[in-house]
């Protein structure tokens, strides 16, 4: 008896361009060094290296090709010498360049919706569901499988894992590149798998137990059975529940406080940036763009690429109005010759309300800048925070972050490709040795952490936020308050103005309630606080884009809100002093509200 067993998948297909890279041998590398000071002569190698002359030769032949090695004389016989190039690569310690082939390629494949199994289109038989049924009507014993509760992970990290998987066909090739112009996923189709007496014909061999034992239950159902259910037994999508953490070297001088300081940041970054820079800013204004478009038409000049991103969508009143701005910088940027061609607007919104800034480097890989600015919206006059991130396995973080909350499209989106390449590259570099740790903040993380300072915090727990909300008694309150119940523990949350249901009145009765418990409800004065943050005791702080007095974090959604976590010696108490000076009402004993008229100016760059 024969029967035809249908399963359903996803099918992706698009064109990529695999790097094909041959390493450097150690014979190779051993005759480079042995040359890197002195130039030799090819019988002194063979003594020296006790291998056979055409090996020597070989390498040398290889190294010469790549400009690494270069012709002299010695003592009147001919020599070969590191050129200055090869001397370069030997003595930075790096591993040596490898200079790689590009081959273009076409790759296709499917994932059953069962267990989440995934294999080349080539190895199985793709059938619609027009072809079930001719088949049906044909006489065929044809049985589909209904998958219930869940399903395997559509992702654009996800797929991009099991393209490269498939993409790949060595240990010398790797996806350098994905053309999302080309990318195409199906969900209409299935995978038909014919089972006579028993043995199933066309199952890939990689196929798991979970799937073969699937196939094999389907066909000893009893005849005439058209449908078989079964539940999703594959990996589920989760996210990192707890957040990596990395050992880096931080600069003091890579926290950013203040307004101005904002603005300097954001040049200084531009500046350094060698072929590419990504902004993420949660609100647009196009009188902004023109202010920054100096520096913004400096690094074009210089050959960057731009992409420029917006998250707004709190409501359709805001995405439309952040909309029509991003329309009003697109058509500058289209007017304009030194723009045009290096400068892209994205005109849909992400829905984060994340600050991110990416950009590459001649030679320290990639830096981002993660923060609570609106860097194309902000007038730079609120204090802002913002951690500059240079480990490259934190970037790697940061770049996985920005696919993820672009790549709703899939492979279709050139940005989360380019970003999910990025990340895989930042990660083959060696891990950072410093004091520091560095880990990012997403989701639920932002949750976890600031419940783990306030049942931690010995000597201070300060929480800054830009809004005071409906939500700030669980999100910040009740976290101080129980700092605060221990002796000896400073505790204080400052914010600028009170929003949603909450009015003046309100506030100050939180305040005095607060007080009563022991903590110290600050409102800021004249200069607004727009940056968002939690620091305790000397070395711990969170800097992040959350309002954790007005908002929380969307599970569905946890790339909605993106902070950093630094732990290095005295960082918060460094970050809580600069902001004492900025507001010396987070240490007078007069912790009353300020007056009406003193009130912070507000606009939609300071949310």
């Amino acid at each position: 008896m024969s029967v035809l067993i249908a399963i359903p998948v996803f099918r992706v297909s698009c064109k990529v361009g695999i790097d094909r890279v041959r390493g450097w041998s150690v014979i190779e590398e051993m005759v480079l060094w042995s040359i890197a000071r002195d130039a030799k002569a090819v019988p002194e190698l063979v003594a020296e290296a006790n291998i056979p002359s055409q090996l020597i030769i070989a390498s040398i032949a290889r190294l010469m090709r790549f400009r690494l090695v270069e012709v002299t004389v010695n003592n009147g016989a001919v020599a070969f010498r590191a050129s200055p190039f090869g001397f370069k690569a030997v003595s930075s310690g790096e591993p040596l360049p490898t200079f790689p082939q590009r081959i273009p390629r076409r790759v296709s494949f499917v994932v059953e919706w069962a267990t989440g199994d995934f294999f080349p289109t080539g190895q199985i038989w793709l059938h619609s569901p027009s072809k079930l049924e001719i088949a049906r009507q044909g006489g065929a014993e044809v049985r589909v499988i209904s998958v219930e509760g869940g399903g395997p992970s559509m992702s654009h990290s996800a797929n991009l894992d099991r393209l490269s998987d498939i993409a790949a066909r060595g240990w010398d090739e790797q996806v350098a590149l994905v053309d999302g112009r080309t990318a195409v996923t199906r969900d209409d189709e299935y995978m038909v798998l014919k089972v006579i007496d028993g043995v199933a014909q066309g199952l890939p061999e990689s196929a798991g137990p979970r799937l073969n034992k699937i196939v094999a239950d389907a066909a000893r159902a009893r005849a005439g059975t058209t449908k078989v259910s079964v539940s999703y037994v594959g990996p589920q999508d989760a996210l990192q529940a707890i957040p990596l953490v990395h050992p880096c070297d931080f600069r003091p001088d890579d926290l950013i406080i203040g307004g101005s300081a904002q603005g300097v940041c954001f040049e200084q970054l531009l500046a350094q940036a060698h072929r590419r820079a990504i902004i993420h800013s949660t609100f647009l204004d196009a009188k902004r763009f023109v202010a920054l478009s100096p520096a913004i038409k400096a690094a074009c000049a210089r050959g960057i690429t731009f992409d420029l991103l917006w998250g707004a969508q709190k409501d359709e009143e805001t995405e439309q109005r952040n909309a029509t701005q991003a329309l009003q910088i697109a058509n500058a940027v289209r007017d304009d010759p030194d723009l045009r061609d290096r400068f892209r607007i994205h005109m849909r919104s992400t829905g984060s309300h994340a600050k991110l800034i990416l950009i590459d480097t001649p030679h320290d890989g990639w830096i981002a800048a993660v923060g609570s600015c609106n860097w194309l919206s902000s007038p730079f006059q609120a204090t802002e925070l913002t951690v500059v991130l240079r480990d490259q396995h934190v970037v790697a973080d940061v770049a996985a972050a920005l696919q993820n909350m672009v790549g709703r499209r899939g492979l279709a989106d050139p940005i989360a490709n380019e970003m999910g390449l990025t990340a895989r590259e930042l990660r083959r570099t060696p891990r950072g040795t410093g004091i520091a740790n560095a880990s990012l903040v997403i989701g639920d993380a932002h949750d976890r952490l600031i419940r783990e300072g306030s049942g931690s915090a010995q000597q201070r727990f300060i929480v800054g936020s830009n809004l005071l909300g409906s939500t700030a008694r669980p999100g910040a309150i009740m976290q101080g308050e129980t700092a605060a119940g221990r002796t000896g523990v400073e505790a204080v949350v400052i914010y600028t103005k009170p929003t949603g249901p909450l009015k003046n009145r309100h506030t100050r009765a939180l305040a005095e309630e607060a007080g009563s418990n022991g903590l110290a409800l600050v409102r800021t004065k004249k200069i607004p606080l727009h940056g968002k943050f939690v620091a305790w005791d000397d070395d711990n702080l969170v800097v992040t884009s959350l309002n954790w007095a007005s908002a929380s974090a969307d599970p569905d959604f946890p790339w909605g809100d993106i902070g950093v976590h630094i732990c290095a010696p005295g960082i918060a108490m460094s970050a809580i002093t600069r902001l004492q000076a900025i507001y010396p009402e987070m240490v007078t004993s007069d912790r009353s509200m300020s007056p009406e008229n003193d009130e912070p100016t507000m606009s939609q760059a300071d949310q």
